[in-house]
C-alpha cells in the first residue's frame, strides 16, 4: 500500500486457493477456503487502509506459482509484493517455497517480506545494500537497487563476497579481495555516484551469513540481490541451503530481487 500510494500505482491484492484442497471431498465443505477467501477480499475492498489506492481484489484456483505467474504477464505488474514463512530444513526439502519459485521465475522485480523483517507501515529508505556475484545475470538488479537508492536519497553500499577455499596461500584471498573491490567500483555508472552516495564492500567467507551481517551492521532499509540463473527453479525452490533461501529466511528487511 506504501508503494502503491507513493507511486501512484495499481494494487492488485490476489489469494490463490491451491487446487489440491479443491479437490480434497474430505472437509465438509470442499469449497470452504475458496468461499473464505472471497470473504475477506470482500472486506479489504471497503478497507479505510486502501482509501486513495487504486485497487482490485483477485481470488483465483490453481497451482501457485503458475496462477501468479501467468497474472504478473496478463497485468503487466512492475512488482510483486509477498512474505515468506522462512520455512527450512525437511519442511522446506517437501513442500518447497512459493516465494523463491516467483523470484526464480518472474519477469519482474520481487520484494519478499521475510518473518524476522522488522514491521513499519512506510518503506523509508535511508540504506540499500545491493549484494552480487559479479555475474552479468545481477546486472538488473544493480539498476534497481540504484533506482531505490536515488528515489529514497538513500546511502547505497555495493557487497561481494568471495568463497575462498582454505588451503590458498594467505596472499590470495587478498589479492582476489583487490580485484573484486575494482570490479564493484567498474559497476556503478559515472552519474550514478553524482545522484547516489556509494561505498563498496568485499567479505570472504559464506555469502549469506555475510550479507545478513553487513545488513544488519549498516541497519540496511533494503537488501537487493540477482537470483542465480537456474534451468529448475522449482528445484531450487526445495532447497533450504542456498544463498538466497538463506537471505530472504533471515533478512531484518525486506529483499527485493530482480533477474536479467
Amino acid at each position: 500500500m506504501s508503494l502503491a500510494r507513493h507511486y501512484d500505482a495499481t494494487l492488485y491484492t490476489v489469494s490463490i486457493v491451491p487446487e489440491e484442497i479443491c479437490d480434497d471431498l474430505q472437509p465438509p465443505d470442499p469449497f470452504h477456503f475458496w468461499h473464505s477467501a472471497e470473504k475477506k477480499m470482500a472486506e479489504l475492498t471497503t478497507s479505510e487502509q486502501l482509501q486513495g489506492i487504486k485497487h482490485q481484489e483477485l481470488v483465483s484456483e490453481g497451482v501457485v506459482a503458475e496462477v501468479l505467474l501467468q497474472l504478473i504477464r496478463k497485468l503487466d505488474i512492475d512488482l510483486v509484493v509477498l512474505g515468506t514463512h522462512g520455512r527450512g530444513g525437511i519442511k522446506k526439502l517437501v513442500l518447497g517455497s512459493v516465494a523463491e519459485e516467483i523470484v526464480n521465475r518472474a519477469s519482474c522485480a520481487v520484494l519478499t517480506i521475510g518473518p524476522h523483517s522488522c514491521q513499519r507501515a512506510e518503506l523509508e529508505l535511508h540504506r540499500v545494500l545491493y549484494a552480487t556475484d559479479l555475474l552479468p545475470g545481477s546486472a538488473r538488479a544493480l539498476k534497481c537497487a540504484l533506482w531505490f537508492a536515488e528515489h529514497g536519497h538513500a546511502h547505497l553500499t555495493l557487497l561481494h563476497v568471495l568463497k575462498m577455499p582454505t588451503d590458498v596461500p594467505l596472499e590470495y584471498p587478498e589479492r582476489e579481495r583487490e580485484i573484486a573491490m575494482k570490479s564493484l567500483e567498474q559497476l556503478l555508472p559515472p552519474k550514478a555516484t553524482h545522484s547516489v552516495e556509494t561505498d563498496c564492500l568485499v567479505e570472504i567467507g559464506a555469502p549469506a551469513v555475510h550479507i545478513l551481517r553487513v545488513a544488519d551492521e549498516q541497519g540496511a532499509d533494503l537488501i537487493v540481490m540477482g537470483p542465480h540463473h537456474t534451468s529448475h527453479p522449482e528445484v531450487s525452490a526445495h532447497l533450504p541451503w542456498v544463498t538466497l533461501h538463506q537471505v530472504l529466511c533471515h533478512a531484518r528487511c525486506p529483499v527485493v530481487t530482480a533477474r536479467n
